[in-house]
């Protein structure tokens, strides 16, 4: 049986949370995440002050409608939730203020930035390709779901930054993934994969040229699914990027996380001819 990704295009009379209900009621959501889970991390990208009119930051809307179906559709108790990233040190919780993100408390769940954040540190990982060890937030290690909510982007060494290299905001220091990216984006994610059960990226507006200053590209699309490998083959393919320029996307898959083969996947909703765009 094919891995299922879900490319799914905002109709022009939809709101965000409008379209992300739709995705996660046509998946649906409940199949991978249900309320016997301990607690939920929704992860989304804060790496930078910018709003996500940007495309560099997820969208608070986006993240709205990931919390209204997890509540009221899922069933799932607000105090299992939080929502939770550590970007830049110096500036996550302005992005965080300049994103209203805060207003989400009203639902109930915790808002928190993982740079400030117990540690669990010295994490071994696993048979890693580079990556050795690291200091994971407590939030994101005590977890027993993480769903990834990144914006769809380029990125000067990885060449884009998606849900697995969005793992990247539940450690310290960051700095240690600068060198052999590819692999250690692949180590990173073996280490959390279990707790990986659904991604979704948010492509309403997108980002070229930059991971933390790039130009905003109108998508209007959301692609999702639970293989994150995959989720991000099919978001990298959209923008113009495959498994031979990120090279993550194979490292992953040689160490089982998920599927790059592009004919292992079937693609739901929109096909990647109808939005492609090449970043």
């Amino acid at each position: 049986m094919k891995t299922r990704v879900y490319v799914i295009k905002k109709e022009p009379e939809e709101t965000d949370q409008e379209v992300v209900l739709r995705t996660l009621n046509l998946i649906p959501l409940k199949n991978f995440v249900s309320n016997s889970e301990s607690k939920i991390l929704v992860n989304p990208n804060w790496v930078t002050s910018d709003h996500s009119d940007s495309g560099n930051v997820t969208s608070t809307d986006t993240l709205e409608g990931i919390l209204i179906y997890l509540l009221e559709e899922a069933k799932i108790p607000p105090n299992k939730i939080v929502v939770a990233d550590g970007g830049d040190s110096s500036s996550t919780h302005m992005t965080m203020k300049l994103n209203d993100v805060f207003r989400l408390e009203e639902y109930g769940v915790e808002v928190i930035d993982l740079n400030k954040d117990d540690r669990v540190n010295n994490i071994k990982i696993p048979n890693p390709f580079v990556l050795k060890e690291v200091n994971l937030a407590k939030t994101a290690w005590d977890a027993s779901c993480i769903i990834s909510v990144p914006s769809l982007k380029t990125h000067s060494m990885a060449e884009t930054t998606l849900s697995m290299k969005n793992m990247m905001g539940t450690i310290l220091p960051k700095g240690i993934m600068h060198s052999n990216i590819h692999e250690k984006i692949a180590d990173l994610t073996s280490l959390v994969r279990p707790k990986m059960k659904f991604q979704l990226i948010d492509g309403i507006i997108g980002s070229e040229g930059s991971e933390i200053g790039g130009s905003p590209v109108r998508m209007d699309i959301i692609v999702a699914g639970d293989d994150p490998v995959a989720v991000d083959c099919v978001g990298s393919a959209i923008i113009g990027y495959g498994p031979k320029r990120a090279k993550y996307l194979q490292y992953s898959e040689k160490k089982g996380l998920g599927t790059a083969n592009m004919d292992e996947i079937e693609i739901i909703g929109a096909s990647i001819e109808d939005v492609y765009r090449k970043f």
